[in-house]
């Protein structure tokens, strides 16, 4: 009854040396699908699905394909491509066409072993696992041999699979409609067969088509509130579009920031005996939400005028520590302004441990920069060098207390090519 209850990529073949109880087996697998589901963007999720696996799975390497649609498959490459987006062979495809390529490999016939073959066989496993939703394999060794839906029987002695292609779909239930879409294929390498995983398998897939697609489709970070990295530099392209529309009546800028000596902050409260330990990973995450409620804030409620609030703010998380506000139609002025109110309205926030602080408080670092003539690239790579300027900055100074004083709460205006003081810029539009 065991047997019959096996299928698909579940009954995985078993190689020497791999003898855990299927307990844990089952708990270091949920673990490490945990572990994915906790990674950032996709290029974090990708590695971490890749390290994690391969220790649950006990496999030899792992890639995952994406069906990427911002990649275009040549004319030879027919009507679909995947790329390797993480794992062995980054940067490589596989298209349609490799699932047509070999015709004298046909599925569970062996064919006499050569590299090309092999090569091919593997390419054309990983297209027909995408192309027709199932699970496919090839074993490489005297011989080299196509399988669908792998088993037991099918090895040919070396008690592991050279290539085990894993469709994953993405799918959600609307009413009575099961809506659905190929995500990509995992390819395991040097997979051992396992034990009775059937009940499981279905969940498997839908699990890491989930944790794959969510990075790529999430708008809202969870820990700040604001806008993914990825929404924000697609609202500032948008932006940048409509001002170069506009000649540049639209005006508007970006604001981008950080907080001041983070991890100096964390480093405190790890020394301080009034922080229980297990709460400064808590308290550090707190500021990341604190800021970013207070970004929110400003972006919603600025006051301009007397009964006049702007709610045009579009925030957005960058890196750990950093974020960016995209801020149409207002002067360079008001940008100014703007960015004068967050960095007072941080201030006025109480954060945990902030007392042991040399400066006492959590501090904003920002930057303005007004709209200007160029792309949205040029103007997003004077932000993130921006950014990455005040940490160097800050990490420099941290042994030096007045040196850390003057390096934390700065507003700089880029104008005439440089970075200038509120101050300056003032005096400059006179």
């Amino acid at each position: 009854m065991a047997e019959e209850r096996q299928s698909g990529w579940t009954r995985f073949f078993f190689k020497s040396g791999v003898t855990e109880e299927a307990e844990d087996f089952l708990t270091r697998l949920f673990e490490s699908l945990a572990g994915v589901f906790e990674a950032g963007d996709l290029e974090q999720t990708g590695r971490a699905l890749r390290n994690r696996l391969k220790s649950a799975l006990a496999c030899d390497d792992v890639s995952l394909f994406v069906a990427d649609p911002a990649v275009k498959p040549t004319p030879d490459e027919g009507d679909w491509v995947l790329q390797v987006k993480s794992g062995f062979g980054e940067g490589n495809r596989v298209s349609q066409s490799d699932a047509e390529a070999l015709p004298e490999l046909e599925v569970g016939k062996p064919v006499p072993h050569s590299e090309e073959l092999a090569q091919g066989a593997a390419l054309k496993a990983i297209a027909l696992a995408y192309e027709e939703d199932a699970f496919y394999g090839c074993d490489i060794e005297k011989k080299v041999v196509l399988l669908r839906d792998p088993k037991p029987e099918d090895d040919l002695g070396s008690g592991d699979l050279s290539v085990l292609a894993i469709p994953l779909h993405f799918e959600k239930q609307v009413g009575r409609v099961t809506e659905k879409t190929r995500v990509g294929v995992l390819a395991l390498f040097g997979t051992p067969i396992r034990r009775e995983l059937g009940d499981v398998e279905k969940s498997m897939r839908s699990i890491l088509a989930q944790a794959i697609t969510a990075p790529t489709c999430q708008l809202r970070d969870p820990v700040t509130g604001l806008y993914t990295e990825a929404h924000l530099k697609h609202e500032l392209e948008r932006n940048i579009s409509l001002f170069d529309l506009t000649k540049g009546k639209l005006m508007g800028g970006l604001v981008v920031g950080m907080v001041d000596t983070l991890k100096l902050y964390k480093q405190t409260l790890e020394t301080s005996a009034r922080i229980d330990p297990s709460k400064v990973s808590q308290a550090v995450s707190g500021v990341l939400t604190g800021v970013g409620s207070a970004v929110l804030r400003r972006c919603n409620e600025h006051t301009l005028d007397v009964g006049t609030d702007y709610r045009g703010g579009i925030p957005g998380r960058i890196g750990h520590e950093g974020f960016g506000v995209i801020l149409p139609l207002l002067q360079p002025g008001e940008l100014c302004m703007w960015a004068v109110r967050l960095s007072k309205e941080v201030i006025k926030t109480r954060f945990p441990g902030e007392d042991l602080l040399d400066s006492g408080d959590i501090t904003v670092s920002l930057r303005v920069i007004p709209f200007a003539k160029g792309t949205w690239e040029d103007l997003w790579g004077l932000a993130t060098r921006a950014l990455e300027d005040i940490e160097k900055s800050q990490l420099k100074a941290r042994r030096d207390e007045d040196a850390l004083r003057q390096s934390v709460n700065q507003i700089r205006v880029f104008h005439g090519g440089r970075w200038v003081t509120t101050r300056e810029f003032a005096n400059r539009l006179g």
